[in-house]
């Protein structure tokens, strides 16, 4: 017979372990995170060249979540990210499209590390057509599935807004679609390493006003958009725009140019559209989305966390209700 954990006791250790990040939730009772810890040991954090992988590994994953293995005893670790690419410590595969991420948890793939076995969730793919660039999903899968109400069988469109946004067509659980978008790492190269970034100036501080006007800009020819972007050089030198908006008004001109095209050719016009990002960038494309009558759905913000509890209740990680007993 099999006991469910008290709502104190921790069932699962659940890593997001990406590029440049690693966040860590300890996870109990039927989801509940007990504790987080985020730091900036992503994959990148080990060495290439380095002939002991598993052992340089093992020593990040023992420094995020060592205490709490110390303290509760050898608990399942589970985790998703790029962990699992080719740059990580183990390829853990892909899922082909259409995908029912209610099955992840069947094509898990264990590493034995130091501090234990660790688990680690396959990606998403999307294969060529003769018109369609292929494309992959490696870490988002587990937030959809925390996204993705199991009980509603209706369209959604997702929106994972980051350095590559995710555009995703989900019908209830099942992933029909997705795409991938550069606007992040595209903001990221202008604004620091281009002409644009000699006027600007960097600032913590959001203009709206210059925001929306490149997001009216990006939207009104989405296809002209590197034209577009040369705009915020040409109206800060007129004096139009101030050095500390020319940032604001690009990240619109980029996000306007995505969000107007993909609402053409990708997103569901009938599905709910959920938005799950940092604050900062999901206030952003909220933003967009509602200035073309959009509405969203509030996100879960811990949506990894709880994907990564499902996951391992998917695959026998944690006891399950149904197959547990008080």
């Amino acid at each position: 017979m099999i006991e469910l954990a008290t709502p104190e006791a921790p069932q699962l250790i659940g890593l997001d372990w990406g590029t440049s990040s690693l966040r860590a939730f300890l996870i109990g009772h039927e989801g509940t995170i007990l504790g987080e810890r985020n730091g900036s040991d992503g994959i990148m954090a080990v060495d290439s060249e380095t002939k002991d992988l598993r052992g340089d590994f093992s020593r990040i994953a023992q420094v995020a979540i060592g205490t709490w293995l110390t303290a509760h005893g050898p608990l399942p670790i589970l985790a998703c990210g790029m962990i699992g690419s080719a740059q990580g410590i183990a390829e853990a595969g892909y899922i082909d499209l259409p995908a029912d991420l209610s099955a992840v948890g069947q094509q898990l793939t264990a590493i034995g590390l130091d501090i234990g076995e660790l688990h680690i969730v396959p990606g998403l793919q999307k294969t060529a057509t003769e018109t369609t660039a292929p494309d992959v999903i490696r870490g988002e899968e587990t937030q959809l599935l925390g996204l993705l109400d199991p009980e509603r069988t209706d369209p959604t469109t997702v929106i994972l807004p980051g350095t590559h946004t995710k555009w995703v067509s989900c019908q209830g659980q099942r992933v029909t679609d997705f795409s991938t978008s550069m606007s992040g790492e595209l903001f990221g190269l202008l604004s620091t390493s281009s002409i644009l970034s000699r006027l600007a100036e960097p600032t913590d501080d959001f203009h709206p006003d210059a925001f929306d006007w490149g997001l009216s800009v990006g939207a009104d020819d989405p296809a002209a958009v590197t034209s577009s972007i040369f705009s915020a050089r040409t109206w800060a030198l007129g004096g139009r725009l101030r050095p500390e908006e020319i940032n604001d008004y690009l990240s619109g001109v980029l996000i306007g140019a995505e969000v107007t095209s993909h609402l053409s050719t990708t997103a569901d016009s009938s599905a709910s559209v959920i938005v799950c990002g940092t604050a900062d960038l999901t206030m952003r494309y909220t933003r967009a989305l509602h200035s073309q009558g959009r509405e969203t759905v509030d996100a879960n913000p811990r949506a990894a966390a709880t994907g990564l509890f499902r996951i391992a209740e998917q695959s026998g990680l944690v006891p399950t209700k149904e197959n547990s007993h008080a």
